[in-house]
């Protein structure tokens, strides 16, 4: 990796948001600006992300949120001998810190972080899709036949390219999904070939709400992801995110804030502050 390259990114698009950023405190030091109405602001905006080629083919939603902030607690997987049996279908008996079990027909059962669940049932195969793309029947019986509960989640999201497809479920709080308790159905022209899953087990909401910044305000943070270039912006939506760092792995309790995001349209998915 250049890393004399990678730094000169990400100080570019640092000083470039920062830049932009200022502009907008400017323009909202007048008496109820809306930005959704500024022409000015919103060409500022497309052709900032017009140096990075990255172009919006979506509706920018207009309003703003004034939403709670949730305070979310996860399930923390324990690795005994019933989740072991229960996805390879063998019995297993569990070694003290070890988080990835396979079976004799290689199926695999992985623990990341104590919360993420990833269970692989075999390679993706490279054959091109042919057959039908809704596959929530073939999703049913698999939940059905591990046992998992899914009330409470919905498909949010669904990309399919010439030879692989991700279906993603999430866990809905008020009609707005949580972006980090979600289930992920992996699926090639033969069917579902990966199963990731992280749980949100209790949500309390705190009792002072936040007002989220518009959409269009979020957008220039985009910038902030060096690696984002020639894409085209597909969706835009308000969800619920906490940022899962370095540190992941020791959360059991932490906040979700409501979040600007982006879904490009190659299924890359990205999420922006929505607070300031």
């Amino acid at each position: 990796m250049d890393w004399n390259k990678t730094n000169t990114i990400f100080i570019t698009a640092f000083l470039i948001l920062n830049v932009f950023l200022f502009a907008t405190l400017n323009y909202m030091s007048k008496a109820e600006y809306d930005p959704t109405k500024d022409k000015d602001f919103i060409s500022d905006v497309v052709k900032l992300l017009d140096e990075k080629n990255i172009r919006i083919n979506a509706d920018i939603p207009e309003g703003t949120y004034t939403l709670p902030v949730l305070e979310t607690e996860y399930e923390i997987i324990n690795v005994n001998s019933s989740l072991l049996e229960k996805f390879l279908n063998e019995k297993t008996e569990p070694v003290d810190d070890v988080y990835k079990y396979s079976n004799s027909k290689g199926e695999t059962l992985e623990i990341i972080d104590g919360k993420k669940l990833r269970f692989t049932l075999r390679n993706k195969v490279n054959d091109k899709i042919s057959g039908k793309t809704d596959i929530k029947e073939e999703i049913n019986n698999f939940l059905k036949g591990k046992n998992i509960d899914a009330s409470g989640y919905a498909e949010n999201f669904k990309y399919v390219s010439e030879n692989d497809s991700i279906y993603i479920y999430n866990q809905k709080y008020n009609d707005y999904s949580m972006d980090n308790s979600y289930m992920y159905f992996f699926a090639d022209n033969e069917g579902i070939y990966k199963f990731e899953m992280q749980r949100i087990a209790s949500v309390t909401e705190i009792t002072e709400k936040v007002r989220t910044i518009h959409a269009i305000e979020s957008l220039p943070r985009i910038l902030t992801y060096p690696e984002i270039e020639n894409k085209e912006i597909a969706k835009i939506e308000i969800t619920y995110y906490s940022v899962e760092d370095d540190n992941w792995q020791n959360i059991e309790r932490i906040n979700s804030d409501p979040t600007w995001k982006v879904i490009f349209s190659d299924g890359t998915q990205k999420h922006l502050p929505g607070i300031d």
